[in-house]
């Protein structure tokens, strides 16, 4: 979508039928999104112990009945709406009963993502269908290539975060301001607000002022105040039946995040270049493409004219502009605050546009043309090659926990038969790596943090007989404190341990540890930045210095399972 205000945009529309340009059906274009994005759901990581312990692992306790629990789900801070986890479960309920709550648990994973696919390719497709229908189908194009290969959609649109959520619902948006559809606009902003990631509200200012500029305040007034009771009472009732009191949780969010009721820097801060680096990692050239068109739409703004929908568009792009100014001054170190930008910059990267609008001015419109025919093929082509190389690297680079996680043996159920049987898997530095609950292949299995460097806060496990979603555990604060009652016994009962062994770190004890499972990682500190950040063949294999993820097996315990089970098996 970038380029919007270039003249040759309107000169689509008025060329002859047989030189228009070729166009894309919306189905056809969803469907390639949707192709997309699954490809996401098979293979991307999860980034983010947020990710997982925020919204993974309580998903798992509605799920399943257990599952661990974070601060900010104590009743005493009640931080995180149930409701954005209930709106999963109408996907991941029905998955659950289909494939059972041992090995299947992997698939109601990958069917819930396959939901958030789904949705984020709508969204998407609206947008695509917008920018086709008021704009160009060249922009369209692009736009559609662009978000296909994109390593930032890779890694967001199929990620359980409110943010991406968000980020439906902002793309939904864009699309309905291109179209002019206020009362939707309204809807969209408000329901992702209010039910996906309340800080974002400040991306959608821009929206609120198109509304108050060209709507009737005496219709959307109403409508509006429909809109808010749709979305904020179920919320509250939800707050209502899991936190055992009333509250609101997104004002306690807010009141946390925003107006200093908390302090989020506890959980790791970055400085101002983080989202620029970040954004250069996942966007590449479509984010200085997208951060310069403001300067290339003020250089044609004099020459265009009886462009009615130029305020429009502007405020349609105006979100990426408005939420990256207050993020360089937000310490807290979350790489997904850049996910609900990542369509709007994307609708920036119609390169053609841009240099036909800036070599115009200074050649002959026809060499201007055949200059920008051969620059947008070398970017268009260095975009894809960079964003296939980032997505790559993201999987072979990094994708050790989550491959290791679903060679976890399972131990049949029948050799697990009273509370102080259950399977322990156990973690130390890693605990943070873990990919959630879902990769554990079996109702006995439960996740135990050993003790390691690591000294501050960690999660407990959800525990029904103390009030399960309303409990407020005593071991959970808002310090980032550590409590000694969140450490497993020691690694003796241990019957499975995760550790990334250094390749100077002597191998596990032979008499206790057998190593069923090993999986490499790249190791940070001996690999340059370059070579961790993109993948190329034969020659990232000579940069990149790797670890191993090792999965360990107790000779004891596990040899006592295994015994149990064929005595049991023999009896029968």
């Amino acid at each position: 979508m970038a380029g919007l205000l270039d003249a040759s945009v309107l000169a689509d529309a008025s060329k002859p039928k047989a030189k228009r340009q070729r166009t894309i059906s919306t189905r056809v274009a969803f469907l390639l999104l949707f192709a997309a994005r699954l490809l996401s759901v098979y293979f991307n990581i999860v980034h983010d112990c947020d990710e997982v312990l925020n919204y993974w692992e309580p998903l798992h306790y509605l799920l399943y009945g257990y599952g661990l629990q974070t601060w900010e789900y104590s009743a005493r801070y009640a931080l995180r709406p149930y409701l954005y986890l209930l709106l999963h479960t109408t996907v991941a309920a029905p998955a659950a009963l289909w494939f059972g709550s041992e090995s299947g648990k992997v698939a109601v994973f990958h069917i819930t993502k396959a939901s958030l696919a789904f949705f984020s390719a709508v969204s998407e497709a609206l947008l695509f269908r917008a920018v086709h229908r008021h704009l160009s189908p060249a922009i369209a194009r692009m736009f559609l290539l662009l978000l296909c290969v994109s390593s930032g959609m890779f890694t967001s649109a199929t990620s359980l975060l409110p943010s991406s959520f968000t980020m439906y619902a902002l793309t939904a948006a864009s699309a309905a301001v291109l179209n002019s559809d206020h009362r939707r606009v309204m809807l969209y902003a408000m329901v992702g607000v209010i039910w996906g990631w309340a800080v974002a509200g400040i991306a959608f200012l821009p929206y609120a002022v198109l509304l108050l500029l060209v709507g009737n305040p005496m219709v959307y007034l109403p409508a509006g105040v429909v809109f808010v009771t749709g979305t904020v009472v179920p919320m509250i009732g939800c707050d209502r039946l899991f936190y055992g009191k009333w509250t609101f949780s997104l004002w306690n969010f807010v009141r946390y995040n925003v107006f200093g009721g908390g302090d989020s820097a506890l959980y790791g801060v970055e400085g101002p270049s983080f989202y620029m680096r970040n954004g250069l990692n996942n966007l590449n050239f479509i984010l200085p493409l997208g951060l310069i068109y403001p300067l290339v739409a003020l250089l044609d703004l004099c020459q265009v004219t009886g462009n009615e929908w130029r305020p429009r568009v502007l405020i349609a792009l105006s979100p990426i502009y408005v939420w990256l100014a207050p993020s360089q001054l937000c310490r807290t170190r979350r790489e997904r605050f850049m996910y609900m930008c990542l369509a709007a910059a994307a609708t920036l990267a119609s390169f053609r546009t841009l240099t036909s609008t800036i070599l115009g001015k200074l050649f002959s419109r026809s060499f201007a043309r055949w200059i920008s025919r051969g620059a947008t093929a070398v970017v268009v082509i260095a975009i894809v090659l960079l964003s296939l190389s980032r997505s790559i690297a993201l999987v072979v680079n990094y994708g050790a926990p989550m491959r290791l996680y679903t060679q976890l043996p399972q131990i049949p159920e029948e050799a697990n038969t009273t509370n102080s049987d259950v399977v322990s898997v156990c973690v130390g530095d890693e605990w943070y790596r873990y990919p959630s609950s879902f990769f554990l292949p079996g109702s006995a299995y439960r996740l135990q943090f050993v003790e390691s460097a690591f000294d501050g806060m960690l999660p407990i496990a959800f525990n029904a007989s103390q009030g399960g979603t309303a409990a407020s555990p005593p071991q959970l604060n808002d310090k980032n404190e550590g409590h000694p009652d969140t450490y497993w016994n020691s690694t003796a009962d241990c019957h499975f341990m995760i550790v990334l062994q250094q390749a100077d770190e002597p191998p596990p004890d032979p008499a206790h540890w057998e190593v069923i499972a090993k999986e490499p990682f790249v190791e940070a500190s001996r690999s340059p930045p370059l070579w961790r950040a993109l993948y190329i063949p034969v020659l990232s294999a000579q940069h990149i210095h790797w670890t191993h993820y090792i999965l360990l097996s107790s000779k004891t315990l596990v040899d006592r399972h295994k015994n149990i089970n064929t005595e049991s098996i023999g009896s029968a």
